[in-house]
């Protein structure tokens, strides 16, 4: 079973006004124009700091997504719940105007942070609450601790 959410597109529109805005990046809304998702909201993902547009920054993003990838993965095949988690994976896509490096990766609907960096943890959701704190502990452990997921946010969507 694919653990992942991918672009499978090739282009997109975006919106110049500012959707969203986390510690490191700047969110923008926009629509896929080509590709199997066309007509499917999408986002793209900037950094903030000017030195952050080399493409090492976006390069160093895409390996820690491949980790984080590797634990959801392992997480699933323990067979610890019947709840799947799905990891959106973007792809770095570079303007054709400016140059500059984006990440774009589908829109999220139905948002949902589970919980934080600091310690803080979502409990409104009951079993849904509940994997995820797990699968932060979890990601420790099989990590021989190594890595630590958290900051854990997305949808919560019928399918998973």
């Amino acid at each position: 079973m694919n653990n992942s959410w991918r672009n499978n597109s090739t282009r997109a529109i975006f919106s110049d006004m500012l959707f969203a805005s986390g510690t490191f990046k700047n969110v923008y809304a926009g629509c896929y124009i080509e590709g199997t998702r066309a007509g499917q909201r999408c986002v793209s993902k900037e950094f903030k700091t000017p030195s952050d547009y080399e493409v090492y920054y976006f390069e160093e993003e895409m390996n820690i997504i491949r980790c984080t990838q590797k634990i959801i993965d392992d997480w699933h095949n323990a067979n610890l719940t019947n709840k799947r988690v799905v990891l959106n994976t973007p792809e770095i896509w570079e303007q054709f105007y400016t140059g500059r490096h984006r990440l774009v990766e589908p829109m999220v609907e139905n948002f949902v942070k589970w919980n934080s960096n600091t310690g803080w943890v979502n409990t409104a959701w009951g079993g849904w609450s509940q994997s995820m704190q797990a699968l932060s502990h979890f990601s420790y452990h099989s990590s021989g601790g190594q890595f630590l997921l958290c900051d854990l946010q997305g949808g919560s969507y019928q399918t998973g």
